[in-house]
């Protein structure tokens, strides 16, 4: 740029245009931004001035971005990630923990460990408001401006900070009203009705491990299901055997609502799949997010 007010010009009318492509019209980036269309419009045609270049076709059923628009986007959204940067290693200097914590983790893992742990935190920290979005899609905290993404993988992303909570350890499981003889042995489950995660390592083969001995039972799954709670509801009817992880089997097992089906034999899974800590790559990350991934380590720890 030419000049320092010419950047203190531009920079506003980048975030407007990032939230305009993303938000598809001026009246949604308006809406977000407490903004007019009107307003909106104009301040996105001063910036097309200011870089000479159309950053959107304009018709009157359509707004679309342009190529050279694109490109200004991703641009933008470097100068947005290096602002949001700044601020979190300003932060990071502070001695009181305070501001805004944005969290986001899997709708199950949320549920079952981190809102148990919230409250504490909350007491403990009276200054830091916690922003929490629960969704199994993968937010990225490179490209957001989360701070914290909980999840579960067997290959954490390279490019940021993954500190492990656990593994994800898988349990059998029936109703406490289940009708039959439980198996005492893995090859007797195949006389069973067996509920299995949507996940491919168990499509098939399952293997079971006791005194250095394997077992290799071939199962057809009568009930395949993609989410957890669905799972344990299915289950809690009392018609069949689910494996599920423990940490989710846990507090049903202790209240006797669910009883282990093959205590004395692990199952063994292709892919370990471990809970983590993500956040962005650095040592001066905020306070505030340092003590929740510190606190929330050490709380599941006792979980």
């Amino acid at each position: 740029m030419k000049s320092i007010n010419e950047l203190t010009e531009v920079l506003p009318g980048l975030i407007l245009f990032v939230k305009v492509a993303e938000t598809g019209s001026f009246s949604s980036a308006g809406r977000a931004l407490s903004m007019t269309p009107s307003s909106v419009s104009r301040m996105i045609d001063r910036l097309e001035k200011r870089l000479n270049l159309v950053l959107f076709l304009r018709t009157t059923r359509a707004l679309t971005i342009t190529e050279s628009g694109v490109e200004i986007y991703n641009q933008a959204l470097t100068v947005i990630s290096a602002t949001n940067a700044l601020f979190a290693r300003a932060e990071s200097f502070g001695d009181k923990p305070q501001g805004l914590l944005r969290v986001t983790a899997p709708n199950t893992l949320g549920k079952i460990l981190l809102t148990p742990f919230l409250p504490s935190f909350l007491t403990k920290y009276p200054d830091i408001n916690v922003d929490l979005k629960l969704t199994d899609t993968v937010i990225s905290v490179s490209q957001s401006q989360c701070d914290v993404a909980l999840r579960i993988t067997d290959a954490p992303p390279e490019e940021n900070v993954a500190r492990k909570l656990m593994e994800i350890d898988y349990v059998l499981v029936c109703s406490a009203n289940y009708g039959r003889q439980l198996p005492n042995s893995p090859s007797g489950l195949l006389a069973h009705s067996i509920f299995s995660p949507d996940e491919s390592q168990f499509q098939r083969e399952w293997y079971f491990y006791r005194n250095k001995t394997t077992e290799k039972v071939v199962l057809t799954p009568r009930l395949t299901i993609n989410y957890s709670d669905a799972m344990i509801e299915a289950v809690l009817s009392g018609v069949g055997i689910a494996l599920v992880p423990m940490f989710i089997a846990k507090s049903y097992l202790a209240n006797g609502r669910l009883i282990q089906v093959l205590p004395n034999w692990d199952i063994v899974t292709p892919k370990i799949m471990t809970a983590y800590a993500i956040t962005l790559p650095g040592k001066l990350i905020p306070l505030k997010t340092r003590l929740f991934v510190d606190g929330f380590i050490d709380w599941v720890r006792t979980f």
